[in-house]
């Protein structure tokens, strides 16, 4: 595990952009809100691709890690979790403050619950939230693990890097296929 964590790191700290998100990245935001019978309509694709990219290079998070937290998370559907945690990257009105504090963001004019439904702020509290973890605990396994707040860190944080090893797999053979 030591390993991996020490090559993921790394992937991280690299931000390869190896696989920048295009059609295929599209596609697979569609077919995930498909799936849960949620229309999705093309500029809607581009809006998330441009946020996870814009916010991304803004971070240094790789964009295909903040991917695997979206669909962990929700699926790139803008639901409410069981404890108030809100939007596709599942933030607490609370901790967006908390984040907006550090980060000198400014509230919205409706207060944080615009995260439920403004789904470019919600990646992006998300991913800086990210990036404060990792700053804090100074590598990505334990910034994952501590983004969720419940018991089952360890294992949350083995979805999400799984699914992020899927997505850097998946993008390295688009790229090697266009």
């Amino acid at each position: 595990m030591k390993k991996f964590v020490l090559t993921l790191t790394i992937l991280i700290l690299s931000t390869t952009l190896l696989a920048l998100p295009g059609k295929w990245f599209r596609d697979l935001i569609k077919d995930y809100r498909a799936s849960h019978g949620l229309d999705t309509y093309e500029e809607m694709l581009y809006e998330i691709e441009n946020t996870i990219l814009s916010v991304s290079k803004e971070t240094g998070i790789d964009p295909l890690l903040i991917t695997s937290v979206i669909i962990v998370e929700s699926e790139f559907r803008n639901v409410i979790g069981l404890y108030g945690e809100l939007g596709m990257m599942q933030i607490k009105p609370e901790t967006a403050a908390y984040v907006a504090k550090i980060y000198g963001f400014k509230e919205p004019e409706e207060g944080w619950i615009r995260i439920m439904w403004d789904y470019k702020l919600n990646i992006k509290i998300g991913t800086y939230y990210i990036k404060y973890l990792y700053d804090r605990f100074g590598n990505i396994v334990d910034a994952i693990k501590n983004y969720n707040g419940g018991i089952y860190k360890d294992i949350y944080a083995e979805r999400i890097l799984k699914t992020y090893q899927k997505m850097l797999e998946v993008a390295a053979l688009n790229e090697k296929n266009s």
